[in-house]
């Protein structure tokens, strides 16, 4: 898989947050006979996670969001520093804090419970500004900061700059995004809440209605399906030994993301965010098991898929 030529960067515009994670031994069991087996913090957030990925996987991150002005606020920025995502279109908020999220992972289930401690701060002023997707190859949004979200998909179909979003939901708001959205990745939850079911292709034409071109539904251990033109494609995941889905799915946008402004057909590219997202299980968190390039290119080849 080669690089792009261009070696253009990838915008993202949505959540970061600071994560403390715990292991529960089994979160059924009483308090007294419980312990946690494993604690760590990192940081987190749909966007934040997947332009670390973007930065793992040897491209060009540049994260636009806003933060609180307290010590949580500065983990995250120096946790997004680390990666080398490029964080100058951040907000610091005066009076804001984190946002912050305890996730709590059952051992024997892997299930997860997220606990929030802080919401993301709202700044006075828009985020980011249109003339950096000027040299942007993909804009990834959540709609978390949805103004600005809006403005951001708006400057890049102006520029021709391909955006991705990641689905949490179909209120009004994000109706609005979707009209400027040319990948739409929803999980399956996202899309059953669309009244039909397991018809997953019922689903992709519902939101393809509203806008995108591509539509991903992601199904967890089960893989993922996906509408090209008049083709529902599925695709099955790539099994590991799961400690931890936290931050799966945002690997994999991250990595779709990479595979986007590298040229990389749809179907080559979902294998390849397929196979981050796997990888990433297994580890404990959202960022710790993000892979590089070399690793996912690594994997695939074990597995038969040939990326020459």
């Amino acid at each position: 898989m080669g690089r792009s030529a261009a070696g253009k960067k990838v915008v993202g515009v949505g959540l970061a947050v600071l994560d403390h994670l715990l292991l529960w031994q089994d979160m059924k069991a009483p308090v007294l006979a419980n312990r946690v087996l494993q604690y760590d913090v990192q940081g987190g957030g749909m966007v934040g996670t997947a332009m670390v990925a973007v930065a793992r996987l040897g491209g060009k991150a540049e994260y636009w969001g806003a933060v609180g002005a307290d010590w949580m606020g500065q983990m995250i920025l120096q946790g997004l520093r680390r990666e080398k995502v490029d964080v100058r279109q951040v907000k610091r908020v005066p009076g804001g804090r984190g946002p912050m999220v305890v996730v709590c992972v059952d051992r024997p289930t892997g299930q997860r419970h997220f606990l929030h401690f802080t919401g993301p701060p709202e700044p006075a002023e828009p985020i980011g500004s249109p003339d950096s997707l000027k040299t942007a190859g993909c804009l990834l949004v959540d709609g978390t900061f949805h103004e600005s979200a809006l403005a951001a998909a708006r400057a890049a179909k102006r520029l021709g700059v391909p955006v991705v979003g990641d689905v949490g939901g179909i209120g009004e708001q994000t109706k609005s995004l979707l009209a400027h959205v040319d990948y739409a990745i929803l999980s399956e939850g996202c899309a059953q809440r669309l009244g039909a079911g397991t018809d997953y292709r019922a689903a992709c034409e519902t939101v393809r209605s509203l806008g995108p071109e591509h539509v991903v539904i992601t199904l967890g251990e089960r893989g993922l399906v996906y509408l090209e033109a008049d083709r529902l494609a599925e695709m099955e995941a790539f099994p590991v030994e799961v400690v931890d889905t936290t931050g799966a799915g945002d690997t994999f946008h991250g990595a779709f993301c990479c595979g986007l402004v590298e040229g990389l057909p749809l179907g080559r590219n979902l294998a390849f965010a397929s196979a981050a997202a796997a990888m990433k299980c297994r580890q404990l968190g959202g960022r710790a098991g993000i892979p590089t390039r070399d690793q996912v290119l690594r994997f695939l080849n074990e597995r038969g898929v040939d990326w020459a």
